[in-house]
């Protein structure tokens, strides 16, 4: 006598039971107390205390699930909302002049770029480094003396060996110190007037030259350059 198919059917009922569902909704509870109430003794039915009991269980799980289902739907709309207006402000921002955080700069046509940053303290030495779109550092520039707040280096375009390097955009990163050598914070920024917006997923993204500019990213905004 062939026996392999109860092996199967007890795997296949071990597979369930190990997969069980992950928590019981409204709908599941009234079933439960349907078949209770189907199946309770004639002889001693369940008490009206206890059935209200169980009705007014059933009364608040539906509020919470209402509640909960309202709520889900109301964060939904805030979101879509709030991208909305978002997006809205983004097409009032083209031709305003910006500082947003961030690490990146355009180089264009004429040839330099001006590198920003924000430093917490005065620096005795910093070190600005500038990384093409590989990471690969093609310029290093150090500077001594600068004072705690915004500062901003020009970058001629040029790299360690005095060539001028591509058109597009680059990196870069700040390190400073003061005079005890102790490292100082410093924040890159990104300055330019925006040109023009980009929508990605719903999601308004400020053109600053080659760069994308996020709104919450944005510092400031003024008619006239920053610096």
């Amino acid at each position: 006598m062939e026996v392999n198919g109860v092996d199967t059917t007890v795997s296949t009922a071990q597979d369930v039971m190990r997969n069980p569902a992950n928590g019981l909704g409204k709908d599941d509870f009234l079933k439960l107390l349907t078949v209770q109430l189907q199946n309770q003794d004639p002889m001693s039915p369940m008490e009206n205390t206890e059935l209200v009991a169980q009705l007014a269980q059933f009364s608040s799980l539906e509020q919470l699930s209402n509640m909960a289902e309202s709520l889900q739907n109301n964060l939904d709309l805030n979101l879509l909302l709030t991208q909305v207006l978002n997006n809205t402000a983004a097409a009032g921002l083209i031709g305003k002049h910006i500082v947003a955080s961030g690490n990146q700069v355009t180089l264009t046509a004429t040839g330099s770029a001006d590198l920003a940053f924000d430093l917490a303290e005065d620096a005795a030495a910093v070190k600005v480094s500038i990384m093409d779109e590989t990471g690969a550092v093609v310029r290093t520039m150090e500077v001594d003396g600068l004072e705690a707040g915004r500062n901003v280096l020009n970058w001629d375009g040029a790299d360690e060996a005095g060539h001028k390097v591509a058109e597009g955009k680059y990196t870069f990163k700040v390190e400073a110190s003061n005079k005890d050598g102790e490292a100082v914070t410093a924040t890159t920024l990104v300055l330019g007037e925006v040109a023009g917006v980009r929508y990605k997923d719903g999601q308004a993204m400020l053109l600053v030259g080659a760069i994308e500019v996020g709104i919450g990213d944005i510092i400031e905004i003024a008619d006239t350059p920053a610096i």
